[in-house]
């Protein structure tokens, strides 16, 4: 289990944020933005790909081959780089996580006085990214040191609310960080936390599995299981919402049990698409909800 302050930088980074740095050559062919249905940023066709095939599909594999294509043609994206961090997390390549995040913070620098909003989002993401860094390579005892990038992170993102605070980029980096504080602080209000995410943000497969992981920390599987489904209806094909919820089902025990199991191997079928460090773990917990036996895959 992840220590609480770890768990912040850990999970945001997951879901969204990371980084690599300046600019490409050649300009983008700009794409169906991935989070807004009106008032489409200019985010690029290959990075549109990178982010779906991450967080939509599940496939970890054929995202990190896309970012590495997309970084040729649309290196000025903060979002590109912010991928490319959580890549380097998910291999416990800390110095490469946080030479990303430098890469985001010079991006988001460019993007001010074009687009406002996105450079203060970033410039958020890539304060997470450092303090995230700090404490991966320091350990907890580092906290003083990270707590004033964390702070920063809260003005960026009070920045970014006074330009549009119902924006679904903005309210689902936003949600993810209020969601993770209340899973980590008894003393707050988890519906309160969960606003931003539950009123603005988008994509839906993104949103609803915040709001499920949150139900989930938070001991409440019906609430969960509820979540999860709507985030499988957006994200059919997502191995890790499939694993996400056989860990809600396993949570609620008894009958549950035998379609937690199901859940665990549907998710080990697509075993060659995962990242090595999640794959492992859910190998782990089907052994155990097996009874010690392995469970079948791809």
């Amino acid at each position: 289990m992840k220590r609480p302050l770890q768990l912040v930088f850990a999970s945001v980074s997951a879901s969204l944020l990371a980084a690599l740095v300046t600019a490409a050559t050649a300009m983008p062919s700009f794409a169906a933005d991935p989070f807004r249905s009106t008032n489409a940023r200019a985010i690029g066709s290959e990075t549109q790909k990178a982010f779906e095939l991450m967080f939509k599909d599940g496939n970890y594999v054929a995202a990190v081959k896309q970012i590495d294509f997309a970084i040729r043609t649309e290196a000025n994206d903060p979002l590109l780089f912010a991928l490319r961090a959580s890549t380097f997390y998910a291999k416990e390549d800390y110095l490469g996580m946080r030479v990303a995040g430098q890469r985001v913070r010079t991006n988001a620098e460019a993007l001010k006085g074009k687009d406002n909003l996105r450079a203060y989002i970033y410039l958020a993401a890539s304060d997470l990214i450092e303090a995230g860094y700090i404490v991966k390579t320091e350990g907890v005892s580092s906290a003083p040191t990270a707590l004033p990038l964390v702070q920063s992170v809260f003005d960026n993102i009070k920045k970014a609310q006074d330009i549009d605070p119902s924006d679904p980029e903005l309210n689902l980096i936003k949600g993810y960080i209020d969601m993770l504080i209340a899973s980590v602080l008894p003393l707050s209000d988890l519906e309160t936390a969960l606003s931003s995410l539950r009123q603005y943000a988008a994509p839906d497969y993104l949103k609803w599995r915040g709001i499920a992981l949150a139900y989930r920390d938070a001991r409440k599987p019906e609430q969960a299981i509820d979540a999860v489904n709507k985030a499988i209806s957006a994200a059919p094909n997502n191995p890790e919402l499939t694993y996400l919820k056989g860990q809600v089902l396993w949570m609620q025990g008894g009958n549950s049990i035998p379609t937690a199991k199901k859940q665990f191997e549907l998710a080990l079928s697509k075993s060659k698409q995962m990242n090595p460090s999640l794959l492992a773990e859910i190998r782990e917990q089907c052994r155990n909800i097996s009874g010690g036996k392995s469970c079948p895959e791809s």
